[in-house]
């Protein structure tokens, strides 16, 4: 099926884009603040190890779960404080519960309601093309953590949480980072935009694991390439009312290459962090990958 290249990469290939000069400093004392923290900090792990595992394809239901809910609200709460300190890089002197703490910890200013980061994902697609680097299980359950991050992510376009958005981004930006900071809103009309129908493992080389992550894996990996199929549309509303909608129609697809590693949190357990991401229309590594792997 078609690629269309219309709809804003969700999150593209870092870097992406920079922290403006100013912004970098108050980056910098966010760390160092939430480093001193009495709660630790979340610290991206290395890629899965390889697995061996015969090659597959099999369909997939994502269950709807979170990994640990004693860590979310009732309710969307926002965290006192923390909207300005982080905007402005500088120190949050209230004192946090250990909930709160743990989702300033990932630059959030909320801690959102269990029901609104609880994933409700589309039965996927999948395919094992990696010549036994990694096992089908192992497929299966990164299909979980990628359900679980887009819930979050959708979550985190609705409320004004760029930071957290940045935070899953490896501390990167991109188009939707920038456009919920300046004030606007992002919607997926239905779960077809939120999540991928198809996710196929593929091998890497490491030239295209380094070009596809701006240079920060330069070792041989595992790639995902994912499809989202229409008709779904995908709303982004700015600060002044101005909406633009991004539309994939019936019997289209839409298409990424998703290159992550998994971290710890306190909010989240494991979950996955965003290292390089690309679609065909923008980066040519990506197109040969995607075409390749007959997504």
């Amino acid at each position: 099926m078609e690629a269309l290249t219309a709809r804003p990469s969700a999150r593209c290939l870092p870097p992406c884009s920079p922290w403006l000069p100013g912004e970098l400093a108050g980056l910098a004392a966010l760390v160092g603040l939430l480093s001193s923290c009495t709660s630790p900090t979340s610290t991206p792990n290395p890629t899965r190890s390889p697995e061996p595992s015969a090659s597959a394809s099999a369909a997939v239901t994502p269950t709807n779960s979170l990994a640990v809910t004693s860590y979310c609200d009732a309710l969307d709460t926002s965290i006192p404080g923390a909207a300005s300190a982080l905007a402005a890089g500088q120190p949050l002197s209230q004192t946090l519960t250990p909930v709160q703490q743990a989702w300033y910890q990932m630059w959030a200013s909320m801690v959102p309601a269990c029901s609104e980061i609880t994933p409700d994902p589309l039965s996927v697609q999948t395919k094992n093309l990696t010549n036994d680097e990694i096992s089908d299980t192992s497929l299966a359950g990164w299909v979980q953590l990628d359900s679980n991050h887009w819930a979050l992510w959708e979550w985190a376009g609705q409320h004004d949480q760029w930071g957290l958005m940045r935070f899953l981004l490896s501390g990167n930006g991109n188009a939707a980072t920038e456009f919920v900071e300046s004030g606007g809103k992002i919607v997926d009309s239905t779960p077809a935009c939120e999540y991928p129908v198809k996710v196929y493992a593929v091998s890497l080389g490491a030239a295209d694991m380094s070009s596809l992550t701006g240079g920060r894996m330069t070792a041989p990996g595992i790639g995902y390439a994912l499809a989202w199929a229409g008709p779904c549309t995908t709303t982004w509303t700015s600060a002044s009312g101005q909406v633009k909608n991004y539309d994939t129609a019936a019997g289209q697809e839409y298409l990424e290459l998703e290159i992550t590693q998994t971290a710890m949190s306190p909010a989240l357990g494991e979950y996955l962090e965003t290292v390089g991401s690309a679609d065909p229309g923008t980066n040519s590594t990506a197109q040969r990958i995607l075409e390749d792997s007959g997504i």
